[in-house]
């Protein structure tokens, strides 16, 4: 159920689909845990103590909205256990099942890559699949929205190319292709933001793989740079970033500066609630969130939110600090940072039903989880 909900979030045609295997995931969560307690034993503490207070404060965060009911925290209760289910059941099943991570992260990065080549397809065969303004790559299933398909297609390139690294013989140029295929997915959604975490993420992984020598990396990271600035300088020749330019800071310093001062006026220390609406009015214009996870946290769980979000990233950092840079710590610590990145510029809620939060924040917090309870647990042939 757990490798079935992303494939599905990439290539389910609504949110309804995504959801079933969530809620037997879920189901089936409850019964292991009862009678395998044991099973939480090797888990980091720490983390896994930070995800569960997180999750509940925010389920919790309900109970002050004006509008509040015991059925709506019921309702917010059972997202923060959908969600812990995803994100604690992903290290469970790693440590009972030896090839269970392996085979998520090649179902996972094939299903996005499957999700990215149609939407590829239907981008330049088909013109009339572009129902946006702008002529923005227009994904598949859950992905319609530009910025979210970039984002999700983001998180999945990083881990793809990680995969090239853990990979050997024609393993390893299947997993180039994936890499390549998102790229170009992610280049046609036109969102900025993404890079941003591809130019910390994608670094990081060659760095960290220490038994390369450090000419190796350096020639690797050369070689990457330099195909960069080709794409940017041919893509520039083409016209492709005169419109995007154009787009500017798209709001973002006056859409958090109106959440904040909105949440600071109301309560800075609880926040509106996770399920208050979010909808800011800006000269005239409605931006339906605060596009920034951090800002968007402190609007829905105030201060006190903040820091347990925060708390959560600083300790994954820290824990993850001490181990010896292997391909599950590599993992982890590449994506993590991706994600820190672009959701500073953009996101919404973390807690809610399986969305591209899930895949772009809460899947490298389990992957660290991961990597602190079994350094080995993805190596791929």
């Amino acid at each position: 159920m757990l490798i079935l909900t992303v494939v599905l979030f990439f290539l389910a045609e609504n949110g309804r689909i995504n959801n079933f295997p969530t809620y037997l995931a879920a189901i089936a969560f409850i019964p292991f845990v009862l009678i395998r307690p044991g099973a939480f034993a090797p888990f980091n503490r720490l983390l896994t103590g930070l995800v569960v207070v997180f999750l509940l404060y925010l389920s919790l965060s309900s109970l002050w909205v004006g509008s509040a009911s015991v059925l709506q925290t019921a309702k917010y209760l059972g997202y923060g256990f959908l969600l812990a289910t995803f994100v604690l059941g992903i290290p469970l099943m790693g440590s009972q099942f030896p090839d269970f991570l392996k085979w998520f992260l090649m179902v996972l990065v094939l299903s996005a890559t499957i999700s990215c080549l149609y939407s590829i397809y239907l981008h330049i065969s088909l013109p009339d699949y572009q129902p946006l303004d702008e002529e923005r790559l227009y994904a598949l299933g859950r992905l319609r929205n530009p910025v979210i398909a970039a984002l999700s297609y983001g998180t999945v390139a990083t881990i793809s190319f990680n995969l090239v690294f853990s990979s050997k013989g024609y393993n390893r140029w299947l997993w180039i292709a994936c890499f390549c295929v998102l790229l170009l997915g992610i280049l046609l959604t036109e969102t900025r933001g993404v890079w941003a975490g591809l130019l910390v993420s994608i670094p990081c992984v060659v760095m960290l793989q220490k038994h390369l020598p450090l000419q190796t990396r350096l020639i690797i990271l050369a070689s990457l740079a330099a195909i960069t600035a080709l794409i940017l300088l041919t893509t520039w020749l083409g016209g492709y970033w005169e419109g995007i330019l154009l787009r500017s800071t798209s709001f973002r310093p006056e859409i958090w500066g109106k959440a904040i001062q909105l949440t600071i006026d109301s309560n800075p220390w609880i926040g509106h609630g996770a399920p208050a609406g979010s909808e800011l009015l800006i000269d005239g214009t409605i931006h339906k969130h605060a596009h920034s996870i951090y800002v968007a946290t402190f609007f829905y769980g105030g201060a006190a939110g903040l820091l347990l979000l925060l708390a959560l990233l600083a300790a994954s950092f820290r824990e993850l600090g001490k181990i010896e840079p292997g391909q599950a710590m590599i993992l982890a610590m590449s994506t993590l940072l991706y994600s820190v990145a672009v959701l500073l510029l953009d996101g919404d809620r973390l807690l809610e039903k399986v969305d591209f939060i899930w895949v772009v924040f809460w899947l490298p917090v389990a992957l660290g989880l991961v990597a602190t309870i079994n350094e080995n647990g993805i190596e791929t042939t």
